[in-house]
């Protein structure tokens, strides 16, 4: 029954695809902030300022669990590595991630119940990393809409305990634990019966397939960590202000609050890139430049539209619709908000251009891209932050990402014109 509901019927993909893609990125992207906006209403801004770095350090430790593998294998269209090799080495990744956030809590002097959010969120988190897995197989196989589907009723199943738990026991630690304990079991009753419909549910433990997926995700890997370390910098340097830890929590809860609008751009902007990557990976395999560029040309397109409709909807009314989600003042930061939105677009374009990048197999030059960027946002936003307070931070964030998409964008124009060169030669 469950893969009747999830598999349905071939015939209408294309439009399957799109609502279920639209409806799962909504829900996601909901999904932070309805959890931040229950616990700073219920609880109050330094617990969300307390939630606000738990949920930071698992974000950090997804990127590990995750390598950035997902774009990889849904362009592996010629299926140089299987599905249990892929499996084998996201068993290997989140084993590390464990180990990481092991040290992190420890030399970080996180105890109590910070420790246990930590603990919390990094397991959802690496749940979440096995269902970016399989979500990957059915988009490989050509059911992205099962990938869609599968991450909807998931996530939106996700919020409705969190939040319960939250309103039941006021304790965001017990709630923690909770998500984590269902996150696990929806990845066994979900995925695991729709896996088999497409792949043998099974690992291969071969080294030689390991260090390969390792090696040519490496600089992906580096690029998404560093990425994640880009979006949680103005809260590293917030958390690094001289000031007593209540003060500073509530500032984090302020800030995290004024944050979270940033990513809408790059989902709205992923509705369509999402769909189209595939496409992008067979046109490039088939030599059709022609195509390859319109799609990358719209893409762009849609990436500007969406900038400029959200920066124009924050200045003049996300004063008001924050305060009303998160029930604390955040009027007088239209110009932050305008900042942000920008940097959202910027993020989105450089994401787009990266995964050109990929899909040109040359993506283990963009540690170079990662490398800069990562100097730049240690350099900057500290700086920025200190010297602007939360404005500061905004400006040290969106500069740092400017930076990037404008390296990014560069590379991956160097190669789409050597390509045309080297084509022109051979003629």
């Amino acid at each position: 029954m469950l893969k009747r509901l999830f598999l349905g019927k071939e015939t209408g993909l294309e439009g399957k695809t799109f609502v279920w893609t639209i409806s799962s990125g909504i829900v996601y992207a909901l999904q932070s902030l309805i959890f931040l906006a229950v616990i700073t209403n219920l609880l109050g801004e330094a617990t969300a300022g307390v939630y606000s770095v738990g949920a930071m350090i698992a974000q950090q430790m997804m990127t590990v669990g995750k390598y950035s593998v997902r774009n990889y294998q849904v362009s592996d269209v010629r299926e140089k590595y299987s599905f249990q090799d892929y499996f084998a080495f996201r068993i290997v990744t989140c084993l590390l991630a464990v180990f990481i956030m092991s040290g992190w809590i420890f030399f970080g002097g996180y105890t109590g119940e910070r420790a246990v959010i930590i603990v919390g969120f990094t397991v959802y988190k690496l749940a979440e990393c096995f269902s970016d897995l399989f979500e990957g197989l059915y988009q490989q196989k050509g059911r992205f809409d099962i990938s869609g589907k599968s991450q909807f009723v998931k996530d939106f199943l996700m919020i409705v305990f969190f939040v319960g738990a939250v309103f039941i026991t006021r304790d965001v630690a017990v709630s923690s634990v909770i998500l984590a304990a269902v996150s696990v079991f929806l990845l066994v009753v979900v995925d695991f019966p729709l896996v088999a419909h497409f792949s043998k549910l099974g690992v291969r433990f071969k080294f030689k397939k390991i260090w390969g997926l390792t090696f040519a995700c490496f600089a992906i890997f580096v690029s998404s960590f560093i990425y994640v370390y880009i979006n949680n910098a103005p809260k590293y340097a917030i958390a690094g202000l001289p000031m007593p830890d209540t003060e500073r929590d509530a500032y984090q809860g302020v800030f995290s609050s004024l944050f979270m609008p940033v990513f809408m751009v790059d989902l709205l902007a992923s509705f369509t890139m999402r769909i189209w990557i595939t496409k992008m990976a067979l046109f490039h395999d088939k030599g059709d430049r022609r195509d390859f560029k319109k799609i990358v040309l719209r893409q762009v397109a849609v990436i500007f539209a969406i900038t400029a409709a959200s920066m124009l909807f924050m200045f003049f009314f996300g004063g008001f619709v924050l305060s009303l989600i998160y029930g604390i003042d955040l009027y007088g930061y239209e110009a932050e908000n305008v900042i942000l939105m920008l940097a959202g677009g910027m993020v989105s374009l450089y994401t787009l251009f990266e995964n050109v990048i990929i899909i040109y197999r040359n993506q283990q030059l963009s540690i170079l891209i990662s490398i800069v960027s990562f100097a730049a946002a240690a350099l900057v936003v500290p700086i920025c932050t200190r010297s602007g307070g939360i404005f500061g931070a905004c400006l040290g964030y969106l500069i740092v990402n400017t930076l990037r998409a404008a390296c990014y964008i560069g590379m991956a124009l160097y190669y789409m014109a050597k390509e045309k060169r080297s084509c022109a030669a051979a003629d």
